[in-house]
């Protein structure tokens, strides 16, 4: 994400304590995204306490390393851990009717705001499934969707698709449909991400949108096949 380029050009000393940041022009320039991406990443800096932006002096750098956080209070913890316990019981078609309608809006994103990196990265993982055994096991669909929401530079849509995947692996509803999916349809899923990917690289939004859209039909489908083998 661009906060996270930011930061790391920060520790690099590319841009040295005691100086500043380049104007938000110049920072969209070179990184090939949108000034309101570049904005909302100085705005995490800046809470952070990494940059300090000034009216009319430009956005000062602070530290290289955030502040100190601290602990989230027992309530929070408490309401983390029920979302994570209902997601848990919550049934693979529901999860689905839920990514289809935020996923779509991340490819949708990371057509206007993935970098070169962010490519990739997606390219990357697209030719490491190829040579991977695509087993019930792999970890390239998930590799492949957590990059994908991550190049939309939007932290929260980016969290969320962490959170998801997760309690998805562990919950038993999905396992248990999972391993009746059959291999070649594990196979359309890989053909299927690089029809985003290819929409993504042209940097067209609504392509990317319903390519997703179509894939999480396709995986609605499939688990459909695969709900019929319970019974």
């Amino acid at each position: 994400m661009i906060g996270e380029q930011l930061k790391e050009k920060i520790r690099n000393k590319e841009y040295a304590i005691g100086g500043k940041l380049p104007p938000e022009r110049t920072i969209c320039q070179e990184l090939g995204v949108s000034r309101t991406v570049v904005r909302e990443a100085i705005i995490m800096l800046e809470i952070e306490g990494i940059v300090s932006v000034r009216k009319g002096s430009g956005i000062h750098i602070l530290s290289d390393q955030p502040k100190r956080v601290e602990q989230a209070p027992e309530e929070l913890d408490s309401i983390l851990s029920r979302v994570s316990a209902d997601l848990k019981s919550t049934g693979p078609f529901e999860l689905l009717e839920a990514r289809q309608n935020y996923e779509c809006m991340i490819a949708e994103l990371a057509a206007i705001n993935a970098t070169q990196k962010d490519i990739e990265e997606l390219r990357r993982i697209q030719k490491n499934a190829l040579v991977e055994d695509r087993s019930r096991d792999s970890k390239w669909d998930k590799e492949f969707h957590i990059a994908l929401a991550r190049s939309s530079s939007n932290p929260v849509l980016a969290m969320l698709e962490e959170i998801l995947w997760h309690d998805r692996t562990a919950n038993p509803l999905w396992q248990n449909l999972h391993t009746h999916i059959d291999v070649n349809d594990l196979n359309s899923w890989h053909q299927e991400h690089q029809l985003i990917l290819d929409a993504i690289e042209a940097r067209d939004p609504k392509r990317a949108y319903n390519a997703m859209w179509n894939h999480i039909e396709s995986t609605k489908n499939t688990l459909y096949k695969a709900s019929s083998a319970l019974e």
